[in-house]
């Protein structure tokens, strides 16, 4: 490997040839940084000489439109915001909670006792039909 020193010295003529050094493998990410950095040299250059790189107008309509659409969206996410705190205050806890978790325990077990007792009478009343229900399955084959 050269020393800095030792680059510096060299001409564009022998930069180029090294760099033109096919056998040299280079990594496709290094390859697309390099790319993109003598692009912004060559940019920044074309800058300091007067040219206008300024942007096209597809891109300033783009912005415009990013900027109209922008607004609207902040003001409904700040409307939204401003409802959804106005209404946190409003919302006072359930009157069916317990402070006490035996009770709580107590009231659970009479609502699956319930849920059970409604299921049960659903079973009875599907084992009942399931008669008919396979006729009606076996005619239709």
């Amino acid at each position: 490997m050269k020393r800095l020193e030792d680059i510096e010295k060299l001409s564009i003529k022998d930069l180029e040839q090294i760099a033109s050094d096919e056998s040299i493998k280079v990594p496709a990410r290094l390859r697309h940084d390099i790319t993109v950095t003598a692009r912004a040299l060559e940019m920044s250059s074309n800058e300091e000489k007067g040219l206008d790189y300024s942007a096209s107008d597809s891109h300033r309509r783009y912005r415009k439109a990013l900027r109209i659409i922008s607004y609207p969206a902040a003001a409904v996410a700040i409307i939204t915001i401003g409802i959804r705190l106005s209404f946190k205050d409003s919302i006072t806890t359930p009157k069916d909670t317990f402070n006490d978790p035996a009770m709580a325990y107590v009231q659970m077990e009479q609502v699956f006792g319930f849920i059970s007792e409604k299921m049960n009478t659903g079973l009875d009343i599907a084992e009942a039909v399931e008669p008919v229900i396979d006729k009606t399955i076996n005619a239709l084959k």
